[in-house]
């Protein structure tokens, strides 16, 4: 293969692992959407059914610790959607940091072709369970990867994205059934 084949084929892989992020990325950002939707009005319904129900101290408490937690469940959740979002904005960065990694270790390209394989293999599945091949991807890349760069934003936004999603996902459904209760204290 010749050189120019070789960048050739080097530039094509780099636009295919580049397209699978940026489909991810695109996922994330409206499943992530629909998470934060929920999350808002479940926590701040609970809350208001809470401050109605609750009186004194306990409802002192309660503007506290719901005020924490909601707080948590919707920043987190803000936290990724932003860290998504900043990674389609560098696309054009990404694309010159996977290039350059791939065509100086072929072990990273390797890497890089079979996690765009896994990707576009599983484009039917969630976005949670898409970014789990990241994982795999950062660990094996580790220091080829430098703080700071467009390629470590984008792998720590794609891999942070199921924990956080779950803590909102846990949070809202703990304050759902909070709700749930104060909804039927008050009727009562």
């Amino acid at each position: 293969m010749s050189a120019d084949e070789e960048f050739d084929s080097i530039d094509q892989l780099t636009r295919r692992a580049i397209a699978s992020v940026m489909t991810l990325a695109r996922r994330a950002m409206a499943f992530g959407g629909g998470v934060l939707m929920i999350a808002v009005v479940v926590c701040v319904g609970s809350f208001l059914l809470g401050v109605a129900a609750l009186d004194g101290g306990m409802e002192t408490l309660w503007i506290i610790l719901a005020g924490f937690f909601g707080a948590l469940a919707i920043g987190g959740m803000i936290l990724a959607l932003w860290r998504i979002s900043a990674v389609r904005r560098h696309e054009d960065e990404l694309f010159g940091e996977v290039r350059a990694l791939m065509g100086r270790d072929p072990g990273a390209q390797r890497t890089v072709i079979e996690t765009v394989e896994v990707t576009d293999a599983s484009s039917d599945e969630s976005v949670v369970v898409a970014s789990r091949q990241f994982y795999t991807m950062r660990d094996n890349l580790g220091s080829d990867v430098p703080p700071g760069s467009a390629l470590n934003q984008a792998l720590s936004a794609i891999t942070t994205l199921p924990l956080l999603v779950l803590m909102t996902t846990f949070i809202t459904m703990v304050f759902a059934g909070l709700g749930l209760l104060f909804l039927i204290g008050l009727a009562l």
